[in-house]
């Protein structure tokens, strides 16, 4: 980012749809994945949490990028 150059407020807005994507994309897999498998809803939950995961690490890379 250059001297003078501002942050826009919608760049941090959309942070939080960033992290319901990735929590909504990991926790349909893991639901197709409980389905193929039939483990219940282990897969679905794991991939919940690696959706959430991989949003904050989104969101992490989003507000602390130079």
């Amino acid at each position: 980012m250059m001297a003078g150059e501002e942050k826009s407020p919608w760049r941090f807005a959309q942070i939080g749809i960033e992290i319901a994507v990735c929590v909504f994309a990991g926790f349909i897999a893991g639901y197709w994945l409980d389905k193929k498998l039939r483990t219940g809803p282990w897969l679905m939950l794991a991939g919940a949490a690696a959706g959430l995961a991989a949003g904050f690490y989104t969101a992490a890379r989003e507000i602390f990028d130079k």
